[in-house]
């Protein structure tokens, strides 16, 4: 398991909310496999689960609302 970029503390596999806010429109999308560093909490994805975040808040950007709520796993296996 790689160390954390910021502290070399451990990472641990979790999954966690990922917000953007994007002009006005709030993306939040929950459960997303994480990486969590156990000593300073900072939070990284695997390059997989960037490419889906990316596609996912692209597709969601273009819907005309202030405030998308969706969960990853259920966005994913549509």
């Amino acid at each position: 398991m790689d160390a954390c970029y910021l502290c070399k503390g451990i990472l641990s596999e979790k999954q966690t909310t990922y917000m953007v806010d994007l002009d006005g429109q709030v993306i939040i999308i929950k459960n997303v496999p994480s990486l969590v560093c156990t000593q300073c909490g900072d939070t990284t994805y695997s390059t997989d689960v960037v490419k889906q975040l990316e596609r996912i808040v692209k597709q969601l950007r273009k819907e005309a609302t202030e405030l998308s709520i969706v969960n990853y796993a259920k966005v994913i296996a549509a």
